[in-house]
């Protein structure tokens, strides 16, 4: 499969996808590493391919619980 006939899903930005893809790319080059095994193709490519056909589930962490300042005591 060429990576050019993969079209991102709708709702889905490219950035998105390239920054997920990055990602699962590096965990299945680690897993590689340890395991010995090979993958079918080249990592970036199957990783490209994982996160198109919604195989690598991520979400968003709400920045607003992360970044907030602590709530003054009440009177």
């Amino acid at each position: 499969m060429k990576l050019s006939s993969l079209v991102p899903p709708p709702g889905k930005s490219k950035y998105e996808l390239a920054i997920v893809a990055a990602r699962e790319a590096r965990r299945l080059n680690d897993w590689t590493r340890r395991s010995g095994e090979t993958l079918p193709g080249k990592v970036t490519a199957v990783a490209l391919e994982r996160v198109i056909h919604d195989d690598v589930p991520y979400y968003y962490e709400d920045p607003s619980i992360i970044l907030a300042p602590p709530e003054p005591p009440l009177e």
